[in-house]
């Protein structure tokens, strides 16, 4: 296939994404919805993508950057959370796209080390992220509109076609590190945060991070793996390990949220 052909596959799954993260979202909560797009469905394939096209040390070399990306992702958490309490949703998506992107300037100068190592790091960050989250509020009910969702979707095709297109002046570690540029979580955030408050833009963002180990998980395999597996199966692996590995968080969160008796948080209806 074409570049052409892969950007526009890119966009109709980013588009496909934010509708299926939507109806989750408004299913199960704002933090199913964060748990469900921390998952390497736009970031998977275009890793697949740099293996096929540019061969397995540049995909190598893109998953360590991926790796590191998870720390830039946590302070796009950290950012939105803790501005989305004083300020609304553009200046808190403006500050932490901002962040997000300093940190990612500042980790390709940094000298990685290799994958196994960056996994532990980028693990232990999220963690602490986490524990930084700020408290939970009451959460007022939703107001979305009919237009909403489209808006959504079509952002989601445009900002994927915007970043495909830069990634061809990249080297491997930088489009890497771009790979997993928040385009889903920026867009459902803002969403959430505008028909939801910030209570709501919390728990999706909690989510997030719980679900980026599971990203991890998958980078991790993928960047082990490529160059001494033939390319479909280290996919496939990755793919499979990070579902199952996925699945357990979400049952061991619940589990745990059940067991000590966590409040869900309430809505106030206007």
């Amino acid at each position: 296939m074409t570049g052409l052909e892969h950007t526009a596959i890119g966009m109709l799954a980013a588009a496909s994404l934010i509708g299926v993260a939507s109806w989750i979202g408004k299913r199960w909560g704002p933090g199913a919805s964060g748990w469900f797009v921390a998952l390497p469905l736009i970031s998977g394939p275009v890793m697949l993508t740099f293996a096929l096209e540019r061969g397995p040390q540049f995909a190598r070399q893109a998953c360590l950057g991926a790796m590191l990306a998870i720390i830039s992702l946590s302070v796009f958490a950290l950012a939105y959370s803790w501005c989305a309490r004083r300020a609304g949703w553009v200046m808190s998506a403006t500050l932490a796209c901002i962040l997000f992107l300093v940190s990612t300037w500042a980790l390709q100068l940094f000298r990685a080390p290799p994958i196994g190592w960056t996994f532990v790091l980028a693990c232990v960050v999220l963690a602490c992220a986490l524990y930084a989250m700020p408290a939970g509020t009451t959460r007022r009910a939703s107001a979305t509109t009919a237009w909403d969702l489209p808006v959504r979707m079509i952002l989601a095709a445009a900002l994927v076609f915007a970043l495909s297109s830069a990634s061809a002046y990249f080297g491997p570690r930088v489009s890497g590190l771009l790979t997993p540029f928040p385009i889903t979580s920026t867009i459902l955030v803002s969403f959430t945060h505008h028909n939801e408050g910030a209570a709501a833009t919390s728990q999706f963002l909690l989510g997030l991070l719980k679900g980026l180990f599971s990203f991890a998980v998958f980078v991790l395999v993928a960047g082990v793996a490529i160059g001494s597996w033939p390319i479909a199966a280290t996919f496939i692996a990755a793919a499979i390990v990070t579902l199952v590995f996925h699945a357990g968080v979400w049952q061991w969160v619940q589990h745990h949220e059940a067991a000590s008796g966590a409040p869900r948080a309430s809505v106030a209806h206007d």
